[in-house]
């Protein structure tokens, strides 16, 4: 048996195709297939470390047509890149990623960086990949229905190749959102109908919710056994934790662990990607030994399967995105504004995302008492917050928008560690703009929750993407959604 929380997820298929104008060959030369395929090696060069690439070959007339096909087929990618190297019949290519029936990205990378006097008809042939792009788009977009993500630029600039690295991780997570699984370990907690999902209302936007009845639950935390739970809180927590990670022991933590461990061996068993856990009643404190969920969640989130607290399915999808789009992501709120700063403070109840702490920053457990609102058995986590680009994530089912969910995404940064005497994890959020008034009320006028996923980096485009792929709404607060403009 693995590790508890040795879990990570399995990177992305992602198949390659070049495409080129056989007709225009003679033009190029005779070696044109190997500067074209020369090309493609060079737009996916630093791909490795994303994705697994399987490279099918250059497109170049109909003649390449069934061996490509074949070998698309075989693959099984999550995600099909298309890389025109020059201008590009579109008709084949576009059937195949009809087939394939996967996220399609085209990579518009461009060797050639400066137009001289000599720029004759073999350059214009050789650098016509703007045309290769525009032609298998349009075409893409009549076939599918799907608009292809596109991303467009200089083969020396680095920007090009985080771009293109974050198209691949979204059009990777589209994949996975259709069917994804997600658990749901009880109700909302009373007061918080507005972040639950039915099945219905989750099979309109393709996720299947997994109910856990808290019977069943309770029979998973007793198996636990003591000798595996003392095991994992010596042995395995401290290597899931910062090193400078103060851990208070106790009976709190054992409790808390206890529901880690049958949260982890759950997900596995039920195949969650995500989900929620209502640790405030049955499946919580409301257990024998029972505790709240901080510990089991934030772990959880730590294997890239975050879970949510309070019964939130809405922001267990939000968590989804911002851990595979940004690495890290934190179940929170919009809290107080610090007129001074310009910036929000974000905190929660308890929970945490290690993989936004600072090397070298503040990390503790602590005995949760009222720490978390009020007493409760077990744990609260909390950590310092990483200085840098931030943008907070939402999903809601705004039925004036849409009958399936909507995305919201709130640009921003985070500021350096807040110190306040909260024992929970807290940080500085300010939006982009700096207006947070304006702001707040753009967040709240696309119907956001009151929690949210505050993931790193700057993520609007790539959720305008996810937007596209999926058919689900994009709201990007500014001053002009306040007050409902």
């Amino acid at each position: 048996m693995a590790d508890p929380f040795s879990h990570r997820p399995r990177p992305p298929k992602i198949a390659v195709i070049g495409g080129m104008m056989g007709y225009y060959a003679p033009i190029i030369g005779p070696d044109f297939l190997e500067v074209m395929g020369r090309h493609v090696a060079d737009v996916t060069a630093r791909l490795g470390a994303e994705a697994e690439l399987a490279m099918l070959g250059l497109w170049a007339g109909d003649d390449d047509t069934d061996g490509i096909a074949r070998a698309l087929a075989a693959a099984k990618p999550d995600v099909l890149l298309l890389v025109p190297t020059m201008a590009a019949p579109p008709a084949a290519l576009s059937a195949m990623a009809q087939e394939a029936g996967v996220p399609v990205v085209i990579a518009c990378g461009h060797e050639l960086t400066d137009v001289e006097p000599d720029y004759d008809m073999r350059a214009l042939c050789r650098h016509s990949a703007n045309v290769g792009a525009t032609m298998l788009g349009s075409m893409l977009r009549r076939g599918t229905g799907v608009p292809p993500i596109l991303v467009t630029g200089f083969l020396d600039e680095d920007a090009f190749h985080t771009r293109l690295a974050m198209a691949i991780r979204t059009a990777a997570l589209a994949r996975r959102l259709d069917g994804l699984r997600v658990g749901r370990l009880g109700p909302p907690m009373p007061g918080y109908e507005h972040i639950g999902l039915s099945a219905a209302e989750g099979a309109a936007s393709g996720l299947t919710i997994v109910d856990v009845p808290a019977e069943d639950w309770a029979a998973r935390v007793a198996d636990v056994s003591d000798t595996a739970l003392r095991e994992f809180v010596r042995d395995r927590l401290p290597h899931l934790l910062p090193p400078q990670t103060s851990i208070q022991q106790g009976d709190g933590l054992e409790r808390a662990a206890r529901l880690a461990l049958a949260l982890d061996r759950l997900a596995e068993d039920q195949d969650l990607d995500c989900g929620s856990l209502a640790c405030r009643g049955p499946h919580g404190v409301g257990l024998d030994n029972g505790a709240i969920g901080c510990l089991a969640t934030s772990l959880m989130t730590g294997t890239h399967r975050p879970f949510s607290a309070t019964g939130d399915l809405v922001t267990a999808v939000a968590m989804l995105a911002g851990k595979a789009l940004g690495g890290a992501t934190l179940y929170c709120e919009l809290d107080a504004i610090d007129r001074p700063s310009g910036a929000f403070l974000v905190a929660n109840t308890g929970e945490a995302d290690l993989d936004w702490c600072p090397e070298g920053g503040a990390a503790a457990i602590r005995e949760s008492g009222n720490l978390s609102g009020r007493e409760v058995p077990g744990v609260v986590l909390s950590h310092d917050l990483t200085p840098g680009p931030a943008t907070m994530l939402g999903v809601t089912l705004d039925r004036s928008v849409s009958e399936r969910l909507s995305l919201i995404a709130l640009e921003g940064e985070t500021l350096e560690p807040a110190r306040t005497a909260l024992k929970v994890t807290q940080g500085w959020f300010r939006t982009r703009g700096g207006d947070p008034i304006a702001a707040f009320e753009g967040w709240a006028n696309a119907g956001a929750t009151h929690h949210g996923a505050l993931s790193r980096g700057d993520l609007a485009e790539a959720m305008g993407w996810l937007s596209a792929q999926r058919g689900w709404p994009l709201t990007i607060p500014t001053a002009g959604e306040a007050n409902g403009g």
